[in-house]
């Protein structure tokens, strides 16, 4: 998710796609309108995959592969970890539970990686995309090194539908049965940047190309189809697998139209930050508290989002002033 190293320049229009789709998971979360949560749910966690291998470097040789999986794990599992530990002490203070039933939760969720879907799981809440994220990160680069990038597609889709037939029967602990299928779309964002050069996007070929990849998200999305990842949800499997990929290809576009307005100023600082918005929207209380209290879903949707944007701006500010007296 978020570029940790700076001496890498970012790519706007990623980063504006990225504050998109973080923007409308919290809008997808409260929002029950069938419409709204097919158009959010047709791209939006595949998105954060696909852009991963998109803006990732190559993993060539095993020294690589150890020192990047070394850093995802603190930065990813452990974190995720973090935050499940903390939403079950939150669970613990509002709904006054037993410390020890706390840990024992803290465990199984830790455990497990997924939430709901596993003995009531109710403390992994979104922390299942870094778990995820970790492992998938894990098993893409592990493959870069042993196998010829351009075939790890074609194997990756193939573990990807028996991870797709497993789930149907049962979860997986550290929610193994996603993995694969976050690997295949980090392979995709790999393999769009690989081909981007040779594309001539102001060609009649190009732009028929971009059509029909627009058309077909959309002819989709009026079927009511999308993909959550979360909850095992792949209709159609490999359709709407595509039909995340499509609606990734499209949003980028748009991304790309507004990284030229500098209104939009906003989205790229969002977008720079969407691993503080993940755990933010995680601890928010909004489920435990707060939210009890909103009695229609937009005023939740509306709260929601100034809520965790504001806590974010908060957080901005403070790590400013911890950065700049540690530079003093």
């Amino acid at each position: 998710m978020e570029e940790s190293i700076k001496k890498f320049k970012r790519i706007e229009w990623v980063d504006i796609a990225k504050a998109l789709a973080i923007i409308l998971m919290v809008i997808g979360h409260e929002c029950p309108q069938r419409s709204i949560t097919t158009f959010i749910f047709s791209f939006h966690m595949p998105l954060f995959f696909i852009m991963s291998g998109y803006t990732a470097g190559k993993v060539n040789t095993w020294s690589k592969f150890i020192k990047k999986s070394k850093k995802s794990f603190v930065m990813t599992w452990l974190l995720a970890a973090l935050m499940i530990i903390i939403l079950g002490f939150e669970i613990m203070f509002f709904q006054k539970k037993e410390i020890s039933d706390i840990l024992l939760l803290d465990l199984k969720g830790i455990f497990w990686g997924s939430n709901y879907g596993i003995n009531n799981l109710n403390n992994v809440g979104v922390m299942w995309f870094l778990i995820v994220f970790f492992w998938a990160k894990l098993l893409y680069n592990f493959l870069e090194v042993i196998i010829p990038n351009e075939y790890n597609g074609f194997l990756l889709g193939i573990l990807s539908y028996f991870a797709f037939v497993v789930s149907s029967k049962i979860w997986l602990p550290q929610a193994f049965d996603i993995v694969p299928i976050a690997a295949w779309f980090m392979w995709i964002g790999a393999y769009l940047k690989s081909i981007q050069p040779k594309l001539k996007f102001n060609s009649l070929q190009a732009s028929l190309m971009i059509a029909i990849i627009f058309i077909y998200w959309i002819v989709m999305m009026q079927n009511y189809i999308y993909i959550d990842m979360s909850v095992r949800h792949y209709p159609f499997f490999i359709f709407s697998f595509l039909e995340a990929v499509a609606g990734t290809i499209s949003v980028s576009f748009l991304s790309s139209c507004f990284s030229r307005i500098s209104q939009f100023k906003i989205l790229k600082i969002i977008g720079k930050h969407t691993l503080a918005v993940l755990c933010i929207h995680h601890l928010d209380l909004y489920w435990l508290w707060w939210g009890t209290y909103i009695p229609k879903w937009y005023f939740a949707v509306f709260l929601r989002l100034i809520v965790d944007f504001l806590i974010l701006g908060l957080f901005l500010v403070i790590r400013k002033l911890i950065v700049g007296r540690e530079n003093k």
